[in-house]
């Protein structure tokens, strides 16, 4: 039984892992972006903030729901595969 439970922690680790190894993030193409902040209100985790007139995602609080690209009017959030 104890091997059972280590060699199941053992792959839940490397899962996890590689999880975070192939992350994919969400970013802000900054030339595109107006600012209007539609992305901000969208947001379910707060990960967005308008900074000197564009928006700025924080990949460590983004969740990669990918909502804040589909509200995007101009384009401008993108997903780096």
């Amino acid at each position: 039984m104890k091997k059972k439970l280590l060699l199941f922690i053992g792959i839940l680790i490397i899962t996890l892992t590689l999880l975070a190894i192939t992350k994919s993030t969400i970013f802000v193409e900054s030339k595109l972006c107006v600012g209007c902040g539609d992305c901000v209100v969208v947001c379910p985790v707060d990960a967005i903030q308008i900074i000197d007139g564009k928006a700025v995602i924080d990949a460590d609080v983004c969740i990669d729901c990918e909502i804040c690209i589909r509200s995007c009017t101009y384009d401008a959030i993108r997903k780096n595969k």
